[in-house]
C-alpha cells in the first residue's frame, strides 16, 4: 500500500493551527470596587528600568465612584478622572497632561492595563510596551 506524501503536511499544518500560541494575556483579576475604598499610595512606578518611585512620595489618592480621583500632598490637592473599562482590561487615569510643567501626576495619564485590582493593591502596566512602564497603588 502506498502513503500520500501530503499526509505529513497536512498533519503539521493541522498542528501549526491547533498549537499555535495565544498571544494575549490572561484575563485580569479585578475588583470594581476596590479603588473607591480608603486611600491609596504610589508602592511602585518605573519608566523604562528606572524606578521613579520616590517622586511620589508623600501623595496619596483617594478614588470615587463617580469617577473622580484626588491626589493629596501635604495641603496641596489634585484633582483628575479615573475608570475601568467595560471589558476591565484597562485602569484609565488622568492628571493632567505629560510634561515637566506636570510632573509628577502628569506621568499617572494614561490608559494602563491592568494587571489585578484587589481589595489592597491596584497594579499596572502601560498599554505602549514601548515605554516599558509599570504602576502600582497599594491601600494606605
Amino acid at each position: 500500500m502506498r502513503r500520500s506524501s501530503l499526509l505529513p503536511a497536512i498533519l503539521f499544518s493541522a498542528c501549526m493551527l491547533s498549537c499555535s500560541k495565544d498571544n494575549n494575556d490572561p484575563a485580569p483579576t479585578v475588583d470594581r470596587d476596590a479603588p473607591t475604598t480608603g486611600t491609596w499610595r504610589v508602592t511602585l512606578f518605573t519608566e523604562r528600568g528606572t524606578n521613579e518611585t520616590s517622586d511620589f512620595d508623600g501623595y496619596t489618592f483617594t478614588f470615587d465612584s463617580n469617577g473622580s480621583a484626588l491626589a493629596s500632598k501635604n495641603s496641596t490637592n489634585r484633582n483628575g478622572t479615573w475608570s475601568i473599562n467595560s471589558s476591565a482590561t484597562e485602569f484609565n487615569l488622568d492628571f493632567g497632561a505629560k510634561g515637566d510643567a506636570n510632573k509628577p501626576l502628569g506621568e499617572l495619564t494614561d490608559d494602563w492595563k491592568i494587571i489585578s485590582v484587589t481589595a489592597t493593591e491596584i497594579k499596572l502596566k502601560d498599554d505602549n510596551d514601548a515605554s516599558d512602564e509599570f504602576l502600582t497603588f497599594n491601600q494606605d
